[in-house]
């Protein structure tokens, strides 16, 4: 069943150790994680806007597609050297979003489960679930500027320490 996974629970069980270990690590430093992600993210966000930059001059025709490759490329470019220059006043833009960005997703994920209650027996937990993501969002968006320089930080803990204990418990399910 687990192929060449059984082979190598070993590894598999370190790697889990190991982001785990990241995970503390980081919930230990939640202000540095966050300075460090919204940096590595404004730097994602430049090479996005040359890409998009060198797009809109070499490969588009006509001025309106052209004017539309390069304002988006300085949005980029712009919010990139932002997160360099400010790395807590990005990292208050990333946070804001993502409230906005869970409520969104917790109010799309409840009407999904209201739409389909005559046809999705776990209708409820979806619709708890999409109920519990709409108080996050909205946690997060109270807080803010606040929850600004944990935030990020936390979000990259927790998938660690999933991602962590995901690959421990697939080890030791290999090895069995």
């Amino acid at each position: 069943m687990f192929g060449e996974v059984k082979e190598h629970w070993g590894w598999m069980l370190a790697v889990g150790v190991f982001f785990i270990a990241l995970g503390v690590a980081a919930l230990l430093m939640l202000p540095l994680v966050t300075t460090l992600t919204t940096v590595i993210f404004g730097a994602l966000a430049i090479a996005a806007g040359i890409f998009q930059l060198y797009n809109g001059v070499a490969h588009t025709s006509g001025w309106g597609s052209r004017i539309a490759n390069i304002i988006l490329a300085l949005l980029y470019i712009g919010f990139g050297v932002l997160t360099f220059y400010n790395p807590m006043l990005g990292a208050a833009a990333i946070t804001l979003a993502m409230a906005a960005t869970f409520m969104a997703i917790g109010i799309i994920r409840a009407w999904i489960a209201w739409q389909n209650k005559s046809v999705f027996p776990q209708w409820g937990a979806v619709l708890l679930s999409g109920i519990i993501t709409i108080l996050l969002g909205l946690a997060i968006a109270l807080s803010w500027p606040a929850s600004s320089v944990w935030f990020l930080g936390l979000y990259v803990a927790l998938d660690l320490l999933f991602s962590g204990a995901t690959f421990v418990g697939l080890a030791i399910a290999a090895k069995g």
